[in-house]
């Protein structure tokens, strides 16, 4: 692995009295697939919203790929946002496009890619998210759970990403559904070299493909390592949450 990827110094974001981030320290180097969790509250998707510029903290500095994200022009983003791609809790698909028009979409509008070689990409970024070519004449609707996250992957994938940021990606998804999306997300870090950053409570996607497990609470970083080391430790909401997915586990074990 080479240099950071994305730096998080000294982050603070209060909304009204609310305090979400009190002083956020984070690097990520190239080619890490690292799982963000904490509780409800703990700021996990702002803190991904103020990475990729869609919102900007109270203090502290963030840089994406080396460039710094809240003292960037307008041109500046627009060049960056072409280097990441992101896929949003719900998918985000545009539900009066097809599957294909959806990962088109950034290819027309800021890929600068001849348009007689829009199709062949679709259906190359459609591979690669484990989806037919046929799937892309369908609409959101049409699609199942999965396909549709496959298909927000897909669009995500566009303009070929070095980093991927992904919420939630398996929320919703039955665990054999959920699964198979993991080995997808975790092939795309070893054998494209994408950097990926999903914020996730799964604690089957933890075990099966994070390589670090970065846990947000009081406002900070108050754990950061291997799921081993983190799951080791003595902060009550993560002694909380491995012995409330562990209780979970074992009944779902006896009631089979």
């Amino acid at each position: 692995m080479s240099g950071p990827v994305i730096e998080i110094e000294a982050v603070r974001t209060r909304f009204g009295a609310q305090r979400v981030h009190d002083g956020v320290d984070l690097v990520i180097a190239r080619g890490e697939l690292v799982a963000l969790v904490g509780g409800s509250g703990s700021g996990k998707s702002v803190l991904l919203r103020e990475i990729i510029g869609l919102q900007r903290p109270d203090a502290g500095r963030i840089r994406l790929l080396g460039t710094d994200v809240w003292a960037a022009s307008a041109r500046e983003l627009t060049a960056l946002r072409r280097r990441i791609g992101v896929m949003f809790q719900d998918g985000a698909l545009f539900s009066s496009l097809t599957v294909a028009g959806n990962v088109a979409t950034p290819m027309l509008e800021h890929g600068g890619i001849p348009a007689h070689l829009v199709g062949p990409l679709v259906d190359l970024r459609l591979s690669m998210a484990g989806l037919a070519p046929q799937a892309g004449t369908k609409r959101p609707s049409e699609l199942s759970g999965g396909m549709r996250k496959r298909a927000a992957i897909a669009r995500a994938l566009a303009l070929e990403p070095e980093v991927l940021f992904l919420d939630e990606p398996t929320a919703g998804l039955d665990p054999i559904t959920a699964r198979a999306f993991d080995a997808l997300l975790a092939s795309l870090c070893r054998d494209l070299g994408i950097t990926v950053l999903l914020v996730t409570h799964d604690l089957d996607t933890l075990a099966s493909i994070a390589q670090r497990v970065v846990v947000l609470g009081q406002g900070r970083v108050v754990a950061d390592g291997t799921l081993e080391r983190v799951a080791a430790s003595a902060d009550p909401w993560i002694r909380a949450y491995f012995e409330g997915r562990r209780m979970l586990a074992e009944a779902s074990s006896n009631g089979a």
